[in-house]
């Protein structure tokens, strides 16, 4: 992703993390598993992937991993806008087997404190609820002010 691109994504209240949101959305990660940044804001963030052949089970359906993939890269965007953090848990639900050939997550920031934050993410396919994730990170470098 480039910065022009980025910038049509992005609510103009985070345009002065561009540099932290264009490092986190250009992830090796990001970019060989094709997760794609749908759009931020202060409150929340959306990316979506399409669903390869490689993504699938051995029952052919998308794989947990790939589904925590998008949801975990998902948590990391929205919690490194601003500072610098680390994942510390990661509680996911499956509610639903997924057999979309898209999958979209959202994370929002539930709780924030000076070391933690607290974030919830969802991940629809043809809109349906697959699956939910509970996610701690901790703050390891202040905000600049």
């Amino acid at each position: 992703m480039d910065m022009e691109t980025l910038r049509r994504l992005v609510d103009p209240e985070l345009y002065e993390h561009l540099d932290n949101l264009l490092e986190m959305c250009n992830t090796p990660y990001a970019v060989e598993n094709g997760i794609e940044l749908v759009s931020a804001n202060k409150e929340s963030v959306w990316m979506k992937k399409t669903v390869t052949p490689q993504d699938l089970n051995s029952n052919g359906v998308v794989h947990g991993a790939t589904i925590f993939g998008l949801m975990d890269q998902t948590f990391a965007v929205i919690c490194n806008m601003d500072v610098r953090t680390v994942g510390l848990s990661c509680n996911i639900i499956y509610h639903r087997p997924c057999f979309g050939s898209v999958i979209e997550a959202e994370a929002k920031i539930i709780n924030r404190s000076r070391s933690l934050m607290t974030v919830d993410v969802y991940l629809w396919s043809e809109g349906k609820l697959i699956s939910t994730a509970a996610c701690i990170g901790f703050i390891t470098e202040r905000p600049k002010r």
